[in-house]
């Protein structure tokens, strides 16, 4: 979901850690990143990398870089050892506003040679799941996935239902996930409800009271997420209450959404900030835009796992994004182009791009419009991709990821009426 440097690595669950006592250099090595990050020293933690990380994030980017951080997490103000190896050392860091595992690792000549964050596994439900859970369903395996279904009092007569499908990360139920609190789908739910039109939304796998849905994230697997999808409509076609059911895929939940709509009939798609490519063309676009270097590095491993294959050539920058337990969903995941799958089809559907998201493109809206022309497509002024009201100023744009209060672009909103209602 939200915006960051690829090179920290995907936002999925981390495995489990243990404890043991650091090496003497890792001890010195974080508390000297911890020291320079507090003072937004970015020289001096420049000064800490090896000559490929120099190269991966120069100077003007590290300073943009911790600058990001410090927006999203504030200050570090502890950290502790959980999982050290021969590769690098993990730490669970407490920021102001999150908690979150950091992958330090150090070569010989002890220079930090890579960076990466992952959200700390939620052992308990997040305070999204103190709402009533009172649409559920189960995997295959058994695993409960918890959603809240919305509908509107004082309504005679059927009435359609929305199913809001999160975004990429352990996005829960609100649009919420470690680092990022946001509240959109909550707020998307009351707007749509103040219209008379019901939804249902849900902890994704491993998100919120659904955590337990995914053990480690080596089992992880796209169809997984289109899967619960399916169940969530066969379960709402069920249901006496709803006249139309319709789907809004938001992010990665848009390319989810297409590929869900097309195994199971509903009436109509909205895709708000879904992406226009494949998830390698973007990792690859991506990377080349932060550093060359690691971007010729990862093309090898990306069009291994394009073709299907793991493989175990991952360099020390890469390895951490590439990791063999990520990997199967990696191949899972680059099967699916979005334009090939909107192509497919034949409903309604609704197209929904802000003109200041800093994650997704209008040139995807353009591309997923273009792969199915009977589509309608609508830019959204100055809304970025948590659905707030902002600026393309990075800093302004990124403080809205962590500010619950701030409302949903109004335009979104009258759109989506429209689509569903028409009015």
């Amino acid at each position: 979901m939200k915006k960051t440097i690829l090179f920290l690595g995907i936002l999925l669950q981390a495995a489990s850690a243990f404890a043991q006592l650091p090496k003497i250099n890792y001890v010195v090595a974080i508390a000297k990143f911890q020291k320079f990050y507090n003072e937004q020293n970015a020289d001096s933690l420049y000064a800490m990398y090896s000559v490929q990380m120099k190269a991966a994030l120069p100077i003007e980017k590290t300073k943009d870089f911790f600058k990001g951080w410090h927006n999203q997490y504030g200050a570090l103000k502890s950290t502790s050892i959980v999982k050290e190896s021969a590769a690098n050392t993990i730490y669970k860091g407490v920021f102001e506003k999150t908690e979150l595992y950091i992958v330090f690792p150090l070569n010989e000549k002890n220079e930090l040679s890579g960076l990466f964050i992952q959200p700390v596994k939620q052992e308990a439900a997040s305070d999204t799941a103190k709402l009533v859970s009172n649409f559920n369903i189960k995997t295959s395996a058994g695993a409960d996935i918890f959603g809240t279904l919305n509908v509107p009092e004082n309504i005679k007569g059927k009435i359609p239902v929305v199913l809001i499908i999160a975004g990429s990360g352990p996005t829960d139920r609100n649009c919420n996930q470690p680092g990022l609190h946001t509240n959109a789908y909550q707020m998307l739910s009351d707007a749509l409800s103040v219209k008379g039109i019901a939804s249902l939304r849900y902890d994704k796998r491993g998100a919120g009271a659904s955590a337990g849905a995914i053990k480690s994230e080596s089992e992880i697997r796209f169809e997984d997420m289109v899967t619960d999808a399916v169940t969530y409509i066969k379960k709402l076609k069920s249901d006496g209450r709803f006249s139309k059911i319709y789907i809004i895929g938001h992010s990665e939940g848009s390319l989810v959404g297409m590929i869900a709509a097309n195994e199971e009939a509903v009436d109509g798609f909205i895709s708000i900030a879904g992406a226009g490519e494949s998830a390698d063309l973007i990792l690859k676009r991506q990377l080349n835009a932060q550093s060359e270097y690691i971007a010729k590095k990862a093309e090898p491993l990306l069009l291994s796992l394009k073709n299907g294959k793991v493989t175990k050539n991952a360099t020390p920058e890469l390895d951490m994004l590439f990791r063999s337990s990520v990997q199967p969903y990696l191949i899972s995941w680059f099967k699916y182009d979005p334009q090939t799958e909107i192509k497919k089809l034949k409903i309604p559907t609704l197209i929904l791009q802000g003109t200041t998201d800093l994650q997704v493109s209008v040139a995807d809206a353009e591309k997923l419009q273009k792969a199915n022309p009977n589509t309608k497509m609508i830019l959204i002024e100055n809304m970025n991709h948590v659905l707030k009201h902002t600026t393309l100023d990075h800093e302004e744009n990124m403080a809205t990821y962590n500010n619950p209060t701030l409302p949903l672009d109004e335009t979104l909103i009258s759109s989506i009426c429209s689509f569903i209602i028409g009015k």
